[in-house]
């Protein structure tokens, strides 16, 4: 009887042990590789838990690395907490860094890829549109300056009027008013057509 007991003991130790190793978490990012306690799927970490290893992050996981909302704290002091994506700051978040005992320097934005992108998510604000404005495009030409194209269509620019023969002229912006920024030039290019 006290075989059978021991065996029967042996064989549920077995069993839990190895569910227990079936559900162990992995964390991909290496500077959270220790200690992980949280949802888990197909082995790694998934939905919310907290990491601990050279670094702590409290919060969404998927594939193993930090994606959706969570704070993540460096060793150094530093905090980002805010939206991550496949282990990057992505989207809007706070970033706290630590310069000493009394002061942190805090950075309010949007990320792109792990890099602050800006306070706004896009480049630019569209505050009225009429129907003659087709499209917008906002680029960066350098660290110092960005480009805005606009591009206005008309019904009649360029076209000739039969009655006289003339063609109408395009349309062109007269004025430019900058509420924040510098304003550099304006370019007209006369040559699009109706645009």
């Amino acid at each position: 009887m006290r075989i059978k007991f021991s065996s029967i003991v042996l064989f549920a130790l077995l069993i839990f042990n190895n569910d227990t190793k079936s559900q162990e978490c992995m964390v991909l990012a290496d500077s959270l590789k220790g200690i992980y306690a949280g949802e888990c799927k197909n082995g790694k970490a998934e939905g919310q838990g907290e990491a601990t290893g050279v670094d702590v992050y409290a919060g969404e996981f998927k594939s193993g690395l930090p994606s959706g909302q969570g704070k993540y704290d460096w060793k150094n002091g530093d905090s980002y907490t805010g939206n991550w994506q496949k282990g990057n700051r992505e989207g809007k978040g706070t970033m706290t860094y630590k310069l000493n005992a009394d002061k942190d320097s805090i950075v309010n934005g949007y990320w792109k890829k792990d890099k602050f992108a800006g306070i706004y998510e896009k480049p630019y604000k569209i505050i009225s549109n009429t129907v003659h404005i087709t499209s917008i495009a906002a680029k960066k030409i350098s660290e110092k300056y960005s480009q805005i194209d606009f591009y206005i269509d008309s019904e009649t620019g360029k076209q000739f009027l039969s009655y006289s023969g003339e063609a109408n002229p395009a349309p062109q912006i007269t004025d430019i008013s900058v509420i924040s920024g510098t304003y550099i030039r304006l370019v007209q290019n006369p040559n699009l057509g109706k645009k």
